[in-house]
């Protein structure tokens, strides 16, 4: 079982004299090993000095023992006070080091440490020693005996005198805390790690941590180069990678800088037990050999696998700086014979100044156990990511829409190049509330994200048929709401039935662009059985998206996000009885002065007609034409004009322009006296054509041959 907490740190400071940033190794603390630090102690705990002259001492400052690549090594800090009035000689006194049942261990001094022959009259002078001990041997067991050479002894030594732990060692070992302030030098610097979570991929483990550190000196520190280990309880050691490495860092007085640790591949046999992690930092002994002499070891207590709740951040480090990553939503949503999966995430950083956007991939884990790829949708348009500014980035999936699963997983990636992938993070997806919102009637869908802001709803339906279907049309009225002119946000939709059957629509689109505030009709037609019911039909409608981005103006959708169910009015009822201000929106037709005129070669019509139009709207009305049709009571004759509304494709085509006209129709036949002279009735009806089907927007019965004004 996983718990989170605080990571503490444990211990000591072992350290060496580092005048300068990389000079030498920090101090060494360790969670699991005891360890000794002089200065955290009470005189009367402090380990006893050995003087060599009246006025000049060694102490122990500090020592450890922790686990290194070939067994357990001693690591110390011996501090030489030089009270005289002249330089002491280091190079007259050595540091034997052995256990007081007599085994003795070589200690070797640390390459940098060496070159200090002199201890300056009044300074002090810290000397850092490793030595490999048994692996049963512990702190209290050791003595540390300074000699001073003499070469007038056979043994050309001589004991100056020894420092011992108590026979109560522990009561002057350290014990744990939740940091540590760490000395490079003269540059204290508090270290913590402040969040600790583990990523579960299949059979591994991907632990990270978060390690902050705050420069508390007064000038500013770069670190030297450092390494990183997760030991585990059973004793395996494994490399964490510092995503910045901390000799990239510039370490400010007081501002505190996070290094984001990452191991990976881990056995899930490691989460038992608890986790140490050690930090060290590399040192050349020979031209051929380096020691990894240890800085920090902290224990880890066994961290809570990192799934996200939704709703809840989560922070992503690469080398660019620290991203914010908060799952706001999760939908289903249908499309055509699958549904669509799509997460909503929010990028976020507070860097001093704008980031790249991260290259992003990811995918869904249903059931613990079925991948299903998902597309990275970035929704902003925007160069970069500044400063406290949320980014959103969607991701989309498709899944048989009769599949049910009962856990969801997001896991959202980076790629950083062709080869490598770097997971972010991962997100628990909620089981309920992923449905369709409801919009309706009345109110508006916003679209967001920058550059794209706008407002939609169903403006009124129609229908229109013939004898074998019938195309449903509902106009969707859409607002630029950017202060700048705006390409209309390409949208994707279904008719819905009260039965969940669905109906693609396609859809005529605007294709110029809007100013700010300016507004668009769209026509969105889906073909429907002649006989069906329209009563309860719902709207889906969602933003339209090709691969990865939204749908430009020429590509095809192959799928969409954020999408609602919206409530559609109802069609206006029956065609009007005269012909006077027939409504087809964004046109308004008026006919006037009908007259009828037959002679034994031809019949003859003419009248005016006003045509308007509501030029706020943009539309697109290609497809759409007009028809005059006139019809005896017997419907023995029948003459239409099919027109075209404003333009005509071909040059015998014939159209109707805006405003007031007159227009004249010649049927030439001369048997229409015949079939007509008995007659006193006709029809003079108005369609709105779209793709051969009709809606017959206005009727009127007439006599013939008498002028209609």
């Amino acid at each position: 079982m996983y718990r989170s907490n605080k990571v503490k740190w444990a211990l000591i400071c072992l350290l060496a004299a580092v005048p300068a940033a990389g000079a030498g190794p920090a101090t060494a603390v360790n969670a699991q090993s005891a360890a000794y630090q002089r200065d955290v102690l009470s005189a009367a705990q402090q380990l006893p000095l050995v003087y060599v002259t009246k006025n000049a001492y060694f102490e122990l400052k500090n020592a450890v023992i922790l686990p290194s690549e070939t067994g357990n090594m001693l690591f110390f800090t011996m501090t030489v006070d030089n009270g005289e009035s002249a330089a002491l000689s280091f190079l007259d006194y050595w540091v034997r080091v052995g256990s007081k049942s007599g085994t003795e261990f070589e200690a070797q001094l640390l390459p940098q440490d060496k070159a200090k022959k002199d201890i300056p009259a009044g300074q002090r002078v810290d000397y850092s020693f490793y030595a490999p001990v048994n692996d049963s041997v512990t702190l209290g067991d050791l003595q540390f005996r300074v000699t001073h050479w003499n070469y007038n002894l056979a043994a050309l030594e001589e004991t100056v005198g020894s420092i011992a732990f108590p026979n109560d060692a522990d009561s002057v070992l350290s014990a744990p805390s939740d940091s540590r302030t760490l000395n490079f030098g003269s540059f204290p610097v508090e270290a913590q790690v402040t969040k600790n979570y583990v990523q579960e991929k299949e059979a591994h483990l991907s632990p990270r941590l978060m390690l902050k550190l705050t420069n508390r000196g007064g000038s500013s520190l770069k670190l030297p180069g450092l390494q990183y280990a997760l030991r585990t309880a059973g004793g395996a050691s494994y490399p964490l990678e510092a995503v910045v490495p901390a000799d990239k860092q510039q370490l400010t007085p007081e501002v505190s800088v996070e290094i984001q640790l990452k191991g990976t591949l881990l056995p899930k046999s490691a989460a038992t037990g608890e986790w140490e992690v050690v930090i060290s930092q590399p040192v050349s002994i020979t031209s051929d050999q380096k020691l990894n002499y240890p800085i920090a070891s902290l224990t880890v207590p066994a961290a809570a696998l990192e799934t996200i709740p939704l709703g809840s951040p989560v922070d992503y480090t690469n080398l660019t700086g620290t991203y914010r990553l908060q799952v706001e939503k999760l939908q289903r949503m249908p499309w055509e014979d699958q549904d669509i999966l799509s997460a909503d995430l929010t990028l976020t950083h507070q860097e001093a100044a704008s980031l790249p956007f991260p290259e992003m991939k990811g995918y869904y884990l249903l059931d613990d156990g079925v991948k299903i790829e998902a597309k990275a949708i970035r929704t902003d348009r925007a160069a970069g990511l500044p400063p406290g500014v949320p980014m959103h980035v969607q991701f989309a999936a498709k899944i048989p829409y009769a599949y049910p699963y009962s856990a969801a997983r997001l896991v959202v990636q980076e790629k950083v190049n062709e080869q490598t992938v770097e997971e972010m993070a991962q997100f628990d997806m909620p089981l309920t509330g992923t449905g369709l919102k409801a919009v309706a009637l009345g109110s508006k869908q916003p679209i967001t994200g920058a550059g794209r802001s706008a407002m939609y709803a169903p403006r009124a339906v129609n229908s229109y048929a013939d004898d074998s279907s019938q195309w449903f049309e509902v106009q969707l009225e859409t607002t630029n709401l950017e202060k700048r002119s705006s390409a209309l946000p390409k949208v994707a939709a279904f008719l819905k039935t009260p039965d969940e059957r669905l109906f693609p629509m396609k859809i005529r689109e605007v294709k110029q662009k809007l100013n700010p505030s300016g507004q668009a009709v769209q026509s969105l037609t889906a073909k429907l059985p002649k006989d069906m019911d329209r009563a309860g039909l719902k709207l889906i409608v969602g933003e339209a998206v090709t691969d990865t981005h939204w749908t430009g103006l020429d590509e095809k959708a192959d799928a969409y996000l954020n999408a609602v169910e919206m409530e559609l009015p109802e069609e206006q009822p029956g065609p009007k009885t005269n012909l006077k201000n027939i409504e087809f929106f964004p046109y308004k037709l008026t006919i006037s002065k009908l007259q009828t005129q037959l002679d034994n070669k031809a019949l003859r019509i003419n009248f005016d007609y006003n045509l308007e139009k509501d030029t706020y709207y943009e539309t697109a009305n290609d497809g759409q034409r007009l028809i005059i049709q006139f019809q005896d009571a017997a419907r023995n004759v029948t003459i239409e004009e099919v027109l075209y509304l404003e333009s005509k494709p071909g040059d015998d085509d014939k159209k109707v322009d805006l405003g007031l006209h007159e227009y004249k129709i010649t049927k030439s036949d001369a048997d229409l006296i015949y079939k007509l002279v008995f007659m006193k009735k006709y029809n003079v009806s108005v369609f709105s054509e779209f793709q051969g089907k009709r809606k017959l927007l206005a009727t009127q019965n007439l006599d013939w041959f008498i002028t209609v004004d």
